[in-house]
Order: C-alpha cells, then structure tokens, then sequence
C-alpha cells in the first residue's frame, strides 16, 4: 500500500486477467493510502500496522471461497485493468484485436467479466451484499455538464437496468456507506441525496446528524466495492 506507483514489465510476472507481464499500480486511484489514519505512516515494509488490511486482489478469491470477506472492500485494479491504459501492442478480447483507447476499455470489460461473477457467486453478496462500480473521471472534462457511470449490483437493487434522473455526486456514495454502517454523515456529504432510491424501499436507512465541530476536508471514490450489508465482523 505504498504511496508510491509502481509500473513495468516482468518476465516473472503474469498478469491473471490480460495474460500480459506489464503491471501498472497507481497510488492516485488507492485513496485509502493518502488518509494517516489508513495508510499506517505510508510504511512499505511488512511492520507497516496496516498491512494486514491491504491484500493482494488474489486475495480476494479465497475470502469470497471462505465467506471470510471484510463488510466493506475496496479494488483497485492494475492500470491495464481498468479501461486506463492500454497494453504495449494492444489486446484481443473475445476474438478481436484492439489497440489505444478501444483496448484499454477491452481490457477492463475483461477483468468485469470475471471479477464480477466471482463475487456474484459468493454468500457475502447473496447475502444483501452489494457490488458498486464507479468510473472517476470523464473524457473532456469534469464537472456539472459530465456525466460518470455508476452502476449498483445487488439483490437489493431495484434491477430491470432501473435508472433515475436525481443528481448523484460521489458524495453520494459517501452519505450512502456512512448510512448503511450507522455512521454519522461527514461535511460535505450530509446534504447530498443518497442512492437510496436505486435500491428497494426501506433498504438504505436515514442518514444519522453530523455531529457538532466535525469537519471534512476531502473525499474521494473511484474504483469497484464490494459492500456487505448488516453483517457484524
């Protein structure tokens, strides 16, 4: 969890999901590793107090197999994961070749096809466990006039590819996760609507008062989570 990139090509290194030997890990989209109270002094060494708490994503197959994943689960994908970059000679993804900008978004809809299911199959989401995918930028530009998708996997979900045009902000999710674990919600979180209407009624429970003298100076969410609802460690 160090907050220092990582990237490269090793004959060692295989790559589960694209088959390549390129890696490409960037501490930007690991916003846990920038927060002293997580990043545990950003300590590369295995003494780092927080090291348990980050697992390689190779990890996550056994927790899923074990029911012993955490209520909340943050993946941050390698670079050539995520629809960012592009592998060095493209990729070829069911049988078509892609290059630049198309294959970086082949390559992520690949690691999709098989990291999603994986959890789909797992008690933790058949019990009201929740997958949230989120895009954190968007091409032009950001702000009011540019939409990110979000797209919200669950038994509670309203499903059917159920949309609505209520304003959402990634503080949303915040106000949201805030909610379904009972905690207070932060500045800048407790005046947003939450997600509550993309799920059945009654599922996500009224947001609890900020309390008095507590400030937020900055959050942000990109990624894929997995979500654990109403289970006690």
């Amino acid at each position: 969890m160090p907050l220092s990139s990582l990237s490269g090509t090793s004959s060692t290194y295989t790559n589960p999901y694209n088959g390549s030997h390129q890696y490409n890990y960037a501490a930007k989209h690991d916003p846990q590793v920038f927060f002293t109270d997580t990043n545990g002094g950003d300590n590369t060494t295995p003494s780092n107090p927080e090291a348990s708490h980050y697992a390689p994503l190779q990890q996550l197959a056994t927790d899923l197999a074990d029911n012993t994943v955490g209520r909340y689960n943050w993946i941050t994908p390698d670079q050539y994961n995520e629809m960012h970059s592009s592998l060095t000679g493209g990729f070829t993804y069911n049988g078509v070749h892609y290059t630049g900008d198309q294959a970086a978004i082949a390559e992520g809809d690949n690691f999709l096809s098989i990291v999603v299911p994986e959890i789909e199959a797992s008690a933790a989401f058949k019990n009201d466990g929740e997958i949230v995918l989120w895009d954190d930028e968007s091409e032009g530009g950001d702000g009011p006039g540019y939409d990110i998708p979000e797209i919200i996997i669950s038994p509670l979900a309203k499903g059917n590819a159920y949309t609505n045009d209520i304003n959402y902000t990634h503080s949303s999710d915040l106000a949201t996760d805030e909610a379904i674990f009972g905690l207070p919600c932060l500045a800048g979180a407790c005046d947003t609507n939450t997600l509550a209407d993309l799920y059945k009624p009654g599922t996500i429970p009224a947001p609890v008062p900020e309390p008095a003298g507590l400030l937020l100076l900055g959050s942000g969410l990109i990624g894929l989570g997995l979500v654990r609802r109403w289970r006690r460690a």
